[in-house]
């Protein structure tokens, strides 16, 4: 596979095919805060005032920019889940504002009250009605 050059980053096909972030001494791009959303908009298919929306955009930033390895299913991982791989959330609130609630219109459980009067109403089953 080529290497693709798309709003000036040097992104790079590994052995495998795989496509890569340069990596941290080549980033002078996502170092940039800008550059680091349109890479994420790019790659979550999410637009980047949906990602300064989540509250999370600086967060998540600097914790690309803590990691020496960086790949664009690492940088997927966090905008959705809230973590980098294999680490815990960056904050109490990161994985309460991944992307991946945002996808099916739910809500991480506990984090947000069900609304005044909930109790009144029978759960829903989940069979047919």
């Amino acid at each position: 596979m080529p290497a693709i050059d798309d709003h000036d980053h040097d992104y790079r096909s590994d052995a495998a095919g795989e496509v890569r972030m340069p990596a941290a001494d080549g980033l002078p791009g996502l170092a940039d805060f800008d550059a680091f959303l349109r890479v994420s908009a790019d790659l979550t298919g999410f637009d980047e005032t949906e990602l300064r929306g989540t509250g999370m955009a600086h967060e998540h930033h600097r914790t690309l920019l803590a990691h020496h390895v960086r790949d664009e299913h690492a940088l997927l991982h966090l905008w959705y889940v809230g973590a980098w791989p294999d680490e815990p959330p960056s904050s109490p609130r990161a994985h309460d504002r991944g992307l991946m609630w945002r996808t099916f219109h739910g809500a991480a459980p506990g984090s947000t009250a069900p609304g005044h009067g909930s109790w009144a109403r029978a759960p829903h089953d989940g069979g047919d009605r």
